[in-house]
């Protein structure tokens, strides 16, 4: 596991209980969803200790589900944000143990952002309230590996796929040229998600300067379940 910060066991238990309907106030109380108030770092550690009682097989049994799905009818606060594959193996709420309101996601095959992605997670940190922003890669890309054998055999992908193509072509084409692992190559289309979401999107870019906001990017084991973040 990269050093990138240290997690708050403290942080996660007090903030996300269980997988879909976690974090419940009892009745009579007003809903706390987790929000604006929700440091980044804070979010991430409650991220990662998601991912390790994922990792262990700790997951609390879903409760209360219609409560707490009527208690954010009116409004939501993701604590943060995640930009995953559409592959169906890759399962946020479920590989980080968070509930309904918890996590806002884009999925989209290879997890690179276009513009209606970029705006999506705009929103969310808008008009949501979320700091948190993670790019979410994952062993065994079919979308990755694609892309690599279109590079590598220069043989483009057919229309609709070209697009995706033409967005993670750049981020990379030295890993193909390098004659590098398809893993390689994920880490690498994650490293080049996040450097576009930080330098594209004034939101961002404005956010992650002043320190409000933070951008990460990480990679699932599909086998292990696993989170790893990366440099």
């Amino acid at each position: 596991m990269s050093g990138h910060t240290e997690f708050n066991r403290a942080a996660f238990l007090a903030g996300s209980l269980a997988v879909i309907g976690g974090g419940l106030p009892r009745r009579g109380r007003s809903a706390e969803p987790a929000g604006p108030s929700v440091d980044p770092k804070e979010g991430l550690a409650r991220l990662m200790s998601g991912n390790e009682r994922f990792v262990n097989n700790d997951i609390p049994t879903t409760s209360a589900v219609a409560e707490k799905r009527e208690l954010l009818t009116e409004s939501q606060a993701p604590f943060a944000a995640i930009l995953s594959c559409s592959d169906s193996r890759v399962v946020p709420n479920l590989i980080f143990v968070q509930g309904i309101g918890d996590l806002f996601i884009a999925r989209v095959a290879g997890n690179y952002p276009d513009d209606l992605v970029t705006a999506s997670i705009e929103y969310a940190i808008e008009h949501l309230g979320t700091r948190l922003i993670m790019v979410l890669g994952h062993q065994n890309c079919g979308a990755v590996k694609a892309v690599y054998t279109a590079i590598e055999t220069k043989k483009s992908l057919p229309v609709h796929l070209s697009t995706i193509e033409r967005l993670m072509s750049p981020g990379i084409e030295s890993v193909v040229k390098a004659h590098g692992t398809e893993m390689a190559a994920v880490e690498a289309n994650v490293r080049a998600a996040v450097a576009t979401l930080r330098t594209t999107s004034s939101v961002l870019a404005t956010g992650v300067k002043s320190g409000r906001l933070l951008v990460v990017g990480a990679v699932y084991q599909l086998g292990s379940g696993k989170v790893q973040l990366l440099d």
